[in-house]
């Protein structure tokens, strides 16, 4: 019944997502369109993934476990570096630096849009998504929801894997595609290993934070 109630909200929110999708290509490209979309989006994981996953891995965690959570993610923010350089690099070799250079800015202009705005309630409100909504909603969806629904028929590899597939699949990068891929599958792995929602959530934290430090001293 759990399986069943947990697969029902995981392909609703999907659903509505693709109807959000829909609408965005008749709405004005504003940030503050971009942003209350992406707002809308997180608040689509969060209600299902509090509302399709079980209970099991809400349960507090020690201090402790928090901290090392954050100092995963830590490593994991530089290791998705080190893989984005190397994707970077390879994508220079075989379509040429300009073209890899234009394909990692696309990847980065939906963010750097809404920091750089002139309105400071817009570039607040991009903050909070980073470091509030995003590991708070996609944790719970796609680590809460999405690995715990698949795990049982499909073992604990496997569903992490799928899950990190679809959490890089949803983000529409090219170049980091695979950097946060890794990084999805790694927060998968921390949920199994912690039995808590709670740890990946403080690594996805650290490493928006860090990726937002990095944007931020490059404006």
């Amino acid at each position: 019944m759990r399986n069943v109630k947990g697969a029902l909200w995981f392909f609703g929110v999907m659903g509505l997502m693709y109807c959000t999708a829909v609408l965005a290509w008749f709405l004005p490209p504003s940030p503050g369109v971009r942003l209350g979309l992406l707002a809308w989006q997180q608040l689509l994981f969060i209600l299902g993934g509090i509302f399709g996953g079980g209970r099991d891995h809400l349960k507090p965690v020690p201090l402790k476990a928090a901290a090392r959570g954050l100092a995963w993610g830590v490593g994991l923010y530089f290791l998705s570096l080190l893989v984005g350089a190397l994707v970077f690099a390879a994508a220079a070799h075989f379509l040429g630096a300009d073209t890899a250079r234009e394909l990692l800015a696309r990847d980065r202009t939906g963010v750097e849009m809404l920091m750089t705005s002139r309105k400071p309630l817009l570039a607040a409100g991009t903050v909070l998504l980073l470091l509030v909504g995003a590991p708070l909603g996609e944790e719970l969806f796609f680590r809460g929801l999405l690995v715990n629904l698949l795990k049982e028929r499909l073992g604990d590899g496997k569903a992490v894997l799928l899950a990190a597939l679809l959490f890089a699949a949803l983000h529409f990068y090219t170049l980091q595609f695979l950097p946060v891929f890794l990084s999805g599958a790694a927060l998968g792995l921390l949920l199994i290993r912690s039995g808590s929602i709670f740890v990946p959530m403080a690594a996805h934290f650290a490493v928006n934070a860090l990726a937002l430090g990095a944007l931020l001293s490059s404006l």
